[in-house]
């Protein structure tokens, strides 16, 4: 039986606000297997997004326990936790997060000059999935340079740079219009099927609820449905 790439264990992120505890996520158990195409949906505040940083280490539960590639992030260091989120997880963002001095080649590359590989991999792999999203053309260009759809798909070429095993997209639609972000979902879908990337989406947005093969439902921090198409 294959383990799966994300286990998430009674997971319970709480908070205080104004002398007020507020439950995030209240008791959340998913298993989510190697390959999927899924969607964290939800109104805002049903815990989407929080679960998202705890899926990816940014953040960490109340209680409960995250588990990625079979290793359990509670029990991991600083560093270790750091690796495996260079190494392991891609993330991409509503903002894009590229940086604003470097090409879409470097930015792409960036994560690998992290990971020590050597200069002339780095260039050919980043050119090589620059071509995949459609921007090969555009590898000398800063982010001021590029619309909102390509800045974003710039971001996706980095999230899978370094070969992860996830990339957790949060809200990726949300500052494009609706035909580039059409797009965008094209472009994760077939990386997804060519390239056996899991994609974990934490969305409002209906376009990428309708072409998640897979879509988990929030309200109130808990699991409201689980829907497998």
């Amino acid at each position: 039986m294959t383990q799966p790439v994300v286990n998430v264990n009674n997971l319970e992120r709480f908070y205080e606000m104004k002398g007020e505890t507020v439950k995030a996520l209240n008791g959340v158990d998913l298993s989510i297997d190697r390959g999927e195409f899924m969607a964290l949906a939800g109104p805002s505040g049903s815990g989407k997004s929080t679960m998202l940083n705890l899926i990816g280490g940014l953040d960490y539960p109340t209680t409960g326990n995250v588990v990625i590639d079979g290793r359990d992030l509670q029990e991991l260091s600083g560093r270790e936790l750091a690796e495996l989120r260079r190494d392991r997880i891609g993330f991409v963002f509503q903002a894009y997060n590229l940086v604003p001095v470097l090409t879409a080649e470097e930015n792409v590359e960036y994560v690998m000059l992290l990971q020590g590989r050597a200069k002339k991999e780095r260039h050919e792999r980043a050119m090589e999935i620059l071509g995949d999203v459609g921007l090969a053309d555009m590898a000398d260009r800063r982010p001021t340079e590029l619309s909102g759809g390509q800045q974003q798909r710039v971001a996706v070429a980095r999230a899978i740079a370094a070969e992860p095993a996830i990339v957790l997209a949060d809200e990726p639609t949300a500052n494009l219009d609706s035909a580039s972000g059409e797009s965008l979902l094209d472009l994760m879908a077939e990386l997804n099927r060519l390239r056996g990337v899991t994609f974990i989406f934490s969305t409002h947005d209906t376009m990428i609820m309708e072409r998640a093969s897979r879509l988990v439902s929030l309200r109130d921090g808990r699991i409201a449905g689980d829907e497998k198409r």
